[in-house]
């Protein structure tokens, strides 16, 4: 691990220039990521919750864990990274529902709970909220999950970094294409060069799919443009990056679930009189210094983004048109003190400020009607995290450490004021401290026991501070404060690393106030946002790693990844100790990967659910878990050409994937709108050349 040479004066430039990420220590004297392959034996596991864990992944491509391969979707990628879930929505390249211990599983359409990096550079926005069918997912390569406080980031899932290969420098070039059920088709190029020994790298990509649903076409657009500059006497580089992307989806939207059942690939009265669909445009620029020397490492970088949005919702939530400009300071740094002991300390910060103005109209049977709502909003967050540690026994560290967090959400409407609607200004603005305090043993590099317990905050994103209210006819655009969530949390963990094997394990429990539950109508519109009472989040999770055969021409491994999850009301007045809406109890994956010496492979995985998964927070309607089992064969020859062919459900099972939003309380089951099917069989082949 590399070592600042200047200490104070990096230090403080560190946190003047920067404002950097609370989980975020970046390294960048990268890896030939060429020399890692992609298809062949993977790095260990740097998924991680507690202790003292090394979280230059949020920054730095080759500290994070190599993905599955996939051309499309989030849900394959991910599949192998513990403490991760992703419920499917449309099957599509739209966001899944994504959270990490319950933390974020409430929010859809809009996503918070988690904070996300793309390439090392801030992808949520300056709320907290994200959207991340904004990711190319054609372009996944790597990733890291810092889960919940060990992360020191404003949001109680932790933070998720993404790693595309082009963002990776690894002087890769390639072409790729692929087509598959309901003509899906996909095209991506990757172009990369040295001059002077600078590294540069430009790529795109575009998709297209009619769907396998009515109402579910979905296309994407994406280019990058990186250049990584070193001069020839220093310690560090520069990074300069153009991401820019334009997804558009057709929304089909929840059914009964009956009809999710039974007839998955239609839609209902109320989708067909309203057509929903999302379009969004979004373009970052950014810039990051890196560098390490013997005594540590620092990175600092700044970020400015653009984003515009449309989206047609359903006729009870109008059209909402976004326009949206960020900026993002961020930085990290680590200084290793030449002492006995070897005492460490991290600092991290991270700043973002925008300004946004939405525009709300009704949604006349997929019009534009008239105007309903028009706000300014004016967010920030600031987050300055400090740690250090030391060995207070052979092999026993102790890391104490604390996150500042200022929030700041400012909403002004400018709609013309009227008696029955008057102006308003919210203005929300608050300060915490996180600590944190671990316990962590390593008796072998990097296998790791610990034992920690944490404090961490998260402030409510705009899109839980507005929603729209009144009649029908005269829908109008309503802001509310909301407290902060927070939540305090003991957890437990390790993880072992030998030649053949990588497993990991963790238990956590942790007691939440003032969740925020987003709630749906019955028939699947949104009905606005509450802070819950006492919440409690608690669970395990396990990830196997192993390798089974290795002989000269081929090798077999094995994986497995599964989490517990229950998170319920605490003695809630009206809701008792039940069970929180959308949350699966028990999830998991496993899977085999057989491959010779020639290239081809070939990858059974199964996907499962278990138990009830409630759709009302009163537990009075479930829907039940599924298995569904997908193969991947094909070949990638050692001259660069390759060929996949992926069948998704292979036994064709129908099933319910998730909700698209949960209730208080639901009707009876025949008029719930509100469950999400699964996707039926497909097939996807695809070829590329890499060289």
């Amino acid at each position: 691990m590399a070592k600042l040479q200047s200490t104070a004066m990096s230090m403080a430039s560190l946190a003047l220039l920067s404002s950097a990420l609370g989980a975020a220590p970046a390294l960048e004297s990268e890896l030939d990521a060429g020399s890692v392959a992609f298809f062949h034996v993977l790095p260990p596991l740097f998924v991680w919750s507690g202790g003292s864990p090394d979280l230059a992944g949020l920054c730095s491509h080759e500290r994070a864990r190599a993905l599955e391969p996939s051309d499309r979707r989030f849900r394959e990628a991910f599949q192998r990274v513990p403490g991760l879930q992703m419920q499917d929505s449309f099957g599509g390249i739209d966001s899944p529902r994504l959270s990490v211990r319950g933390s974020g599983i409430q929010s859809a359409p809009t996503s918070r709970g988690v904070q996300l990096w793309f390439d090392g550079f801030p992808l949520s926005f300056a709320d907290g909220s994200f959207n991340l069918t904004l990711v190319e997912t054609s372009w996944l390569n790597r990733a890291q999950l810092i889960a919940g406080p060990a992360a020191g980031v404003p949001a109680l899932g932790g933070g998720l970094a993404i790693w595309s290969r082009p963002g990776s420098f690894s002087g890769e070039r390639s072409v790729r294409a692929g087509y598959g059920s309901h003509e899906e088709r996909w095209f991506s190029i990757q172009a990369a060069g040295r001059a002077g020994g600078n590294d540069l790298v430009g790529a795109g990509a575009v998709f297209r799919s009619d769907g396998w649903r009515l109402q579910s076409r979905q296309s994407r657009e994406s280019v990058l443009a990186s250049a990584r500059l070193s001069g020839a006497n220093s310690q560090g580089n520069h990074m300069f990056r153009f991401y820019a992307t334009r997804p558009s989806i057709e929304v089909p939207g929840p059914l009964s679930m009956a009809a999710a059942l039974e007839t998955p690939d239609q839609v209902s009265p109320i989708v067909a009189r309203g057509r929903p669909k999302r379009t969004s445009e979004y373009a970052q620029l950014g810039w990051r210094f890196t560098m390490e020397t013997p005594q540590g490492y620092a990175s600092m970088g700044l970020s400015a983004a653009r984003y515009r949005d449309e989206f047609q919702q359903l006729m009870a939530n109008g059209i909402t048109s976004t326009s949206q400009y960020d900026l993002s300071l961020f930085g990290s740094g680590r200084w290793n003190w030449d002492a006995a002991r070897h005492p460490r300390t991290d600092l991290r910060v991270l700043f973002q400020a925008g300004t946004r103005e939405d525009l709300r109209y009704r949604n006349d049977a997929g019009r534009r009607g008239p105007l309903i709502g028009d706000n300014r909003l004016i967010p920030s967050t600031s987050t300055i995290a400090l740690s250090h540690a030391v060995e207070v026994f052979n092999a026993v560290e102790v890391e104490a450490g604390a996150s500042a967090i200022h929030a700041r959400r400012r909403i002004g409407e400018r709609f013309p004021a009227s008696e029955q609607r008057p102006s308003t200004e919210l203005s929300l603005s608050d300060f915490a401290i996180a600590p944190r305090v671990s316990l962590s043993w390593m008796p072998t590099n990097p296998s790791m026991l610990y034992l920690s317990w944490s404090r961490t905050y998260e402030p409510p994103t705009f899109n839980d501070m507005l929603s729209l209210g009144g009649p029908s006819n005269e829908r109008s655009l309503q802001s509310r404060s909301f407290d902060w969530q927070r939540a305090s949390s003991w957890e437990t963990g390790l993880r072992w690393v030998s030649e053949r094997l990588t497993w990991t394990a963790a238990a956590y429990h942790s007691s939440w106030r003032n969740e925020l539950l987003m709630l749906s109508e019955p028939d699947g519109s949104p009905r606005g946002t509450v802070n819950a009472g006492k919440t409690l989040h608690y669970g395990w999770q396990a990830s196997l790693d192993l390798l089974l055969f290795e002989r000269e021409d081929y090798e077999v491994r094995a994986w497995a990844v599964i989490h517990r999850n229950l998170v319920r009301f605490d003695s809630d007045p009206v809701h008792l100790d039940k069970r929180l809406a959308g949350v699966p109890k028990n999830v998991g994956s496993l899977g085999f990967r057989a491959e010779n010496a020639a290239g081809w492979f070939v990858i059974p995985s199964l996907r499962w659910q278990s138990g009830p998964t409630w759709a009302d927070h009163q537990n009075t309607l479930s829907y039940g878990g599924f298995d569904v089992w997908n193969v991947d064969v094909g070949r990638r020859h050692p001259k660069g050409w390759e060929v996949r062919l992926t069948v998704e459900n292979i036994f064709d099972k129908g099933y319910i994937a998730s909700t698209a939003g949960v209730v208080d309380r639901a009707p009876d089951a025949e008029f719930a709108t509100l469950f999400l099917p699964g996707a039926p069989r497909r097939f996807h082949a695809s070829i590329g050349y890499t060289w």
